[in-house]
């Protein structure tokens, strides 16, 4: 029930009544059929199609409400007022203040009103715009009788007699500003887009994958719309008379096939091309059914691995321009039984003139050939399909790629740290335990010695000290043989470098050629020898990086004490490198990082190509 409750009150309700709105303003279309089908074409389309935008109403309420002002406008240009596009507008203006800003959503209200307000003042224009002719009879003077085609006169007056009320005008215009009023006053706060904000927010509604299904009913839906006006539009010349009256709705609902175009993509290419094939002999060529066709085609080479889609692209292409070749009488009727009742004319009628019967309307009917030509074209769509699906997994493959390298420079880098803990760990088992465990052995023997007299207690207590000092230095040489980042090992760490050993290396690199300015603020008075160490080895890894990576022309290293901690920064005017993106292999950083962590300290890496770097780093020290 959640589930339910949350698709009806989000963005698919919105598609759910786009599909009912499009499906009643098609009902109602052909309902007042005596005047669209003298319109031009495209009012009725627009009108009809009108409705899909009820689906991106709280995706762009910009486009939504002028749109669906604009399509209530062109129904009453019918006839008859579209009340669900009305309702859409109104849903649009009262979605305005949670996607614009306030300037805005004021401007768009004030603008769907006075749209509303100009088409009254100019509904006579707008009636001679959207039907160019009136029906008229009348007798010249040799007494023949000659008629225009179109709207009635009587019906024109009625529509001219029903421009846009004024009061709809003023609804809307409350609509809008009280939405104004109620969301800038809401504890939630609206998600300001600007226009192009909302076009990518537009984009990303129509490819989500979690609203295929119900974007393609709404696709599915516009297109039979379209077909069924181009059909009933082609009946108003003529056409269409020799099929039965539930062909050309037939013909109409094989566009809502494409509701099935990603899971069942056959499904609607073999049934569009049996109505395109239907609409030719009757109207030549239909492009909503060829348009709604080369979408399944597109989508069955997007969705159907190549050895599938081609084959079957191929044989129903194919299949059209034999079907065409190979069928007569016997099986047209059963299509058109009206050919049946067709008067035969005779042979001498005929040209060239010959002894048999015909029936004019089925050999028309017959030499409208599918032409190749038009398979041909469909064809693109296919390749287009073709593309895409390339393309989607070519950028997918990319895609995964890209990841398993991060993924692997993720795991190399901890693999790092792991090993440097692994190695630390041992060799400090390795080296320093053996003098630890002589130390042990020579304190537990201590009270023993003591007994024996002071001489060899003496003895035992320079024992210890000599395997401590042994243990000390094995330490100091294993962690001097530990090497850094560039592969170059420590020198013997006799006594340890600290803070102020700093200018002595800033000195050896000026004097190597980098010039390197050095200032300490404070004292380093009462800093632990383990900060001192740590700050000492960051600039020094700094600086590493300095000479062997950035190509500067010069670096500066300042060091302050502070109250509770030391803070280091070692800036260079070098060529700079996107810390993102550190090359394999440089594993400075992230020994630096370690070296930070062990003193609860934090570090920070300012960098980009052509600005230099800037390394800082802060170092707690406890208080007592």
């Amino acid at each position: 029930m959640s589930t339910l409750r949350t698709a009806l009150t989000g963005r698919s309700a919105d598609l759910v009544l786009a599909v009912i709105g499009l499906a009643v303003t098609q009902f109602r279309i052909v309902q007042i059929a005596e005047s669209w089908q003298h319109a031009r074409l495209a009012l009725p389309v627009f009108v009809a199609l009108a409705p899909a935008l009820i689906a991106v109403r709280r995706v762009d309420p910009v486009l939504a409400a002028v749109g669906l002002a604009a399509g209530s406008i062109g129904s009453l240009l019918l006839g008859q007022l579209s009340w669900v596009l009305l309702a859409g507008c109104a849903l649009a203006l009262w979605s305005l203040p949670t996607r614009c800003r306030l300037g805005t959503a004021v401007a768009t209200t004030l603008a769907v009103a006075g749209l509303t307000v100009v088409a009254a003042s100019k509904w006579v224009s707008l009636l001679n715009w959207a039907y160019p002719s009136i029906y008229s009879r009348f007798t010249d003077k040799d007494g023949v009788v000659e008629t225009t085609s179109g709207l009635t006169q009587h019906r024109y007056d009625q529509i001219q007699a029903m421009p846009w009320r004024w009061w709809l005008a003023a609804l809307l215009l409350l609509i809008g500003l009280a939405a104004v009023a109620y969301w800038r006053r809401g504890a939630v706060p609206p998600t300001l887009r600007t226009a192009g904000e909302r076009l990518d927010d537009l984009r990303v509604f129509l490819l989500d994958k979690d609203r295929v299904w119900a974007l393609d009913t709404v696709l599915a839906f516009v297109a039979a719309s379209v077909v069924l006006l181009e059909i009933r539009h082609d009946q108003v010349v003529g056409n269409w008379w020799s099929a039965p009256k539930w062909m050309p709705c037939a013909v109409a609902a094989t566009a809502l096939t494409l509701v099935l175009r990603r899971r069942r993509p056959v499904v609607p290419v073999a049934l569009l091309m049996a109505g395109a094939m239907v609409a030719y002999w009757q109207m030549f060529e239909c492009w909503t059914v060829l348009g709604a066709l080369a979408i399944a085609l597109y989508s069955l080479a997007t969705g159907r691995a190549l050895r599938f889609s081609l084959p079957v692209a191929t044989v129903v292409l194919a299949a059209a321009p034999a079907i065409a070749t190979v069928i007569r009488y016997p099986q047209m009727v059963l299509i058109f039984p009206a050919l049946k009742r067709q008067y035969l004319t005779s042979g001498d009628m005929h040209d060239p003139p010959d002894n048999r019967l015909h029936n004019t309307i089925y050999e028309e009917m017959v030499d409208r050939q599918w032409p190749i030509t038009l398979s041909l074209i469909l064809v693109l769509a296919v390749f287009v399909g073709v593309l895409a699906r390339l393309n989607r997994r070519n950028r997918s493959a990319a895609a995964r790629e890209a990841e398993l390298e991060q993924r692997a420079v993720e795991q190399d880098a901890a693999q790092v740290v792991l090993t440097e803990r692994s190695h630390i760990a041992r060799d400090l088992h390795d080296v320093v335990a053996h003098a630890v465990n002589l130390m042990v052995i020579q304190a537990e023997t201590g009270p023993d010695l003591l007994k024996r007299g002071d001489a060899d207690a003496l003895a035992g207590f320079q024992r210890i000290g000599d395997a401590g000092r042994r243990a000390l230095g094995e330490l100091d040489r294993m962690l001097s043989a530990l090497r850094d980042a560039a592969g170059v090992p420590d020198p013997a760490l006799s006594p340890q470098p600290g803070l102020d050993d700093l200018g002595p290396l800033a000195k050896s690199l000026s004097d190597q050629g980098l010039p390197v300015e050095f200032e300490l603020r404070g004292s380093t008075d009462g800093v632990p020898d383990g900060i001192q160490l740590t700050a000492y080895r960051l600039v020094q890894e700094a600086l590493t990086n300095v000479a062997k990576h950035a190509k500067a022309d010069g670096a500066k290293i300042l060091i302050e004490r502070g109250e509770t901690g030391v803070a280091v920064q070692v800036v260079d005017d070098g060529q700079g490198f996107d810390p993102a993106t550190r090359p394999d292999g440089r594993h400075g950083l992230t020994g630096m990082q370690e070296r930070v962590r062990i003193h609860n300290g934090t570090l920070s890496i300012r960098s980009s190509p052509g600005d230099g770097a800037t390394v800082s780093a802060w170092l707690p020290v406890a208080t007592r």
